[in-house]
């Protein structure tokens, strides 16, 4: 959970009001104004939630996306699916969510409702046992949907007298007091100070945005002097803005104040920082926001006084610092940048840096600091996203985009190969001028499509990135378009004909000096190619020097394919324990990176081992495990070496053992798909019942009255107390047993009662 949200306070009715409908309902939309909240509580329910759905929660983040063409990308990615396939990404999607029972947050979605709406009508239709929960100032208007609408925090009521010593029962009075004592040291509700907190959080309508920054005001005036304030920019606002709803004027003047109340040198970064998608990191903000009236020594202080004010949030990800806006935040940021006029210069910048970061990650992708541009780029995949947009939809920055996008090692290593493509598509028909990054781009097409299983591309770009190549005397574009037709023929059925032009490359790629992580790439194609052709001494020794090579260099990624290389030749040298020694540490590397692709070679050829130790049963879990991610890729590999394996595994076991342990593979989740290769236990915790003993006295006098059919008003009539405590005791009994319906409660009731 990000670290700005896990502060919570208030909303237990909401929570289980939220539950109780997703118990029932497969999509759920919380609705209501920017800043009443709707995040945070999806983030709850979400969390309470996550027993009721094995297969996990999957938070998907949608303020920072722009382009409706990516969603399904972006839900892929926060599914950690790593889909190499050319079929659309929604197929993939559904098909991979088709038997899971996932719940799946969508944050944001106003600003893309059209599109959310069609990916969640797809998801819902092929994926009966996932539910959606989303959060968008406007629903998403189709046919199952149900709209829960967000209000703001509860504040005594004006009109009713108030009892002094009670303001902290109201959420909206809680949350003020929490987040003023945070802010101020010392800071306490007291009989002096009690009434002037009511009104104001009456005066804030219990939004808790606003709360939280005007809380952040404690710090230099009173409470009584807060409101004064307060009272004054609201009568201005309403003047100036008439025609806007009360709540929305709220909210616009208590983020107006914050940006009066800011310096200078902070509305200029609160404004320059909306450029990032998805956060950023202080040396980011640096190369980007600073110029001679932000200088760069002083940003640092900046942040601090940003942070101080509540302007920015602070997140740690690997030991690193990275600062995020609340979008509504972000939002006015990005309305005073293009109204300062910066806004063209700012995204400039922006994509510049983004630029620089991916070039000089592609520099270093092979070395000791693999691992760490690992974590850095999934990081700043949205910034890259938005980098990439802004170069396809300005004139003249369409070869930039060719740069951005044309790195294959990017999208085969950590993002996805469709998305890939999808930016090549659109760069390069937005660029038809001879030049490098076209030549770059036209191959890397060819690269993505022959994983992809795209033989209508593989057919063609190849030598369209040749020809050019030659056409320019470019020696690193000609090197990487051989290597690109050497794949192709070695999916051909002459392999063989591929290893002179991947020996050609490999003497281009050393002449012009391109980055390693290419000819490394090669090496294993070739290898692989020499397994084909049938010279398995040749492609022993290929992937023996390669795998050396990457234990020096700590290229982990090519690292794990010579290890899966190195026990396919085992295997067909009869080594058999230590294939699959080797395609078990392959595999390893695999789960650690989210390599699907990897996952299902090293699958593949870990079958084919267990069929001839025998372990006939291990090995047809092991089959429907790889067909199960081959399917999810779009494309099987070494269709003729399985139906040899395949073959002799039904002759050991019969067709009806092999064909149910094959199944049995296919419906494992991946977890315990790829424990069962590494041979590893799966250490399930044992699921304990709720004990009455968690609930106290009263909380069972009511559990026993919900059991007997009693609503919570007759519950309240009977033990003689109030509606709210008798809701209050109802909450406490579903939070406390982790149920989310009265239904459960009631069997719980029954089922203790006749244990007793």
């Amino acid at each position: 959970m990000p670290a700005d949200l896990t502060s919570f306070v208030g909303r237990r009715h909401d929570v289980v009001a939220v539950r109780q409908l997703l118990a029932t309902a497969r999509l759920v939309t919380l609705s209501g104004i920017g800043g009443v909240g709707k995040t945070r509580l999806a983030y709850r329910v979400a969390a309470d939630a996550r027993r009721a759905f094995p297969d996990g929660v999957c938070l998907v983040e949608l303020a920072a996306l722009e382009d409706p063409a990516l969603l399904p990308h972006t839900v892929l990615d926060a599914l950690a699916v790593r889909e190499q396939s050319s079929r659309e990404p929604v197929e993939v999607l559904c098909e991979h969510l088709r038997a899971s029972r996932t719940l799946v947050v969508l944050d944001n979605c106003e600003h893309l409702v059209a599109a959310v709406a069609d990916l969640a009508d797809a998801v819902l239709r092929a994926a009966p046992d996932v539910r959606i929960l989303a959060t968008s100032r406007q629903s998403l208007q189709i046919t199952g949907e149900h709209v829960y609408a967000v209000a703001p925090l509860p504040v005594p009521d004006a009109d009713e007298p108030f009892r002094p010593g009670t303001a902290t029962q109201y959420p909206a009075v809680a949350l003020l007091v929490e987040r003023a004592a945070a802010a101020v040291p010392g800071f306490a509700l007291t009989a002096d100070n009690e009434a002037a907190v009511v009104r104001l959080c009456r005066r804030l309508e219990g939004i808790p945005l606003a709360i939280e920054l005007a809380a952040v005001r404690l710090r230099v005036l009173s409470v009584d002097d807060l409101l004064r304030r307060l009272d004054d920019r609201f009568a201005l606002l309403r003047e100036r803005t008439r025609n806007l709803p009360e709540r929305h004027q709220t909210l616009q003047a208590l983020i107006d104040w914050s940006h009066d109340l800011c310096t200078p040198a902070e509305r200029a970064l609160w404004a320059r920082a909306s450029v990032f998608a998805g956060g950023c990191g202080i040396e980011a903000l640096e190369a980007v926001c600073a110029d001679e009236s932000l200088p760069a020594e002083v940003v640092l202080d900046t942040v601090a006084g940003l942070l101080d004010k509540s302007i920015f949030t602070r997140e740690a990800h690997t030991g690193h610092a990275r600062f995020r806006m609340l979008e509504t935040v972000r939002a006015y940021g990005q309305a005073q940048l293009a109204a300062a006029g910066e806004e063209a210069v700012l995204e400039r910048r922006h994509r510049d840096w983004c630029l620089r970061l991916f070039e000089v990650a592609g520099d270093e992708w092979v070395g000791p600091r693999q691992q760490e541009w690992t974590d850095r780029l999934l990081l700043e995949h949205a910034n890259l996203r938005r980098a990439l947009e802004y170069s396809v939809s300005q004139p003249g920055e369409a070869r930039v985009a060719l740069r951005l996008s044309a790195m294959p090692w990017f999208w085969g290593a950590i993002a996805s190969l469709a998305e890939g493509k999808l930016w090549l598509d659109r760069a390069l028909a937005l660029d038809g001028e001879p030049s490098h990054e076209r030549a770059w781009a036209l191959a890397t097409v060819g690269y993505l499509a022959a994983f992809l299983g795209d033989g209508n591309a593989l057919a063609t770009f190849p030598e369209r990135a040749h020809d050019l190549a030659r056409q320019l005397d470019d020696t690193a574009a000609l090197a990487y378009a051989t290597h690109v037709m050497g794949m192709r023929q070695a999916l051909s059925p002459d392999p063989a004909s591929a290893i002179p032009l991947f020996t050609e490359a490999l003497e281009l790629y050393e002449r012009a000096e391109v980055q390693p992580q290419y000819s490394d790439s090669l090496r294993i194609e070739l290898g692989a190619t020499y397994i084909f052709a049938g010279d398995v001494d040749a492609a022993a020794l290929v992937l023996d020097e390669l795998f050396e090579h990457c234990s020096a260099n700590g290229d982990q990624w090519n690292l794990s394919y010579a290890l899966w290389g190195k026990g396919f030749v085992e295997l067909l040298r009869g080594e058999h324990d230590r294939a699959e020694a080797d395609l078990c540490e392959a595999l390893k590397i695999k789960r650690v990176v989210h390599d699907t692709l990897g996952m299902a070679f090293a699958l593949e050829v870990l079958a084919w081992t267990a069929v001839v130790k025998s372990e006939t049963k291990r090995a047809a879990i092991l089959f429907g495990g790889a067909e199960k991610l081959w399917q999810g890729i779009g494309a099987r590999q070494f269709d003729g070496q399985r139906k040899k394996y395949e073959s002799l595994a039904r002759k050991q076991a019969g067709d009806a053992a092999f064909d149910a342990a094959f199944e049995q593979g296919i419906a494992l989740p991946v977890e315990e798909l790829l424990a069962l290769a590494l041979r590893e236990r799966v250490q399930k915790a044992p699921e304990s019942a709720p004990r009455a003993a968690a609930l106290t006295r009263r909380q069972r006098e009511v559990a026993e009255l919900v059991a007997a059919g009693l609503s919570n008003k007759e519950i309240a009539k009977k033990l003689v107390i109030s509606l709210r405590t008798a809701e209050g005791h109802v909450e406490s009994i579903l939070t406390k047993l982790d149920f989310t319906t009265r239904t459960q409660i009631a069997s719980w009731f029954v089922r203790q009662s006749a244990n007793t």
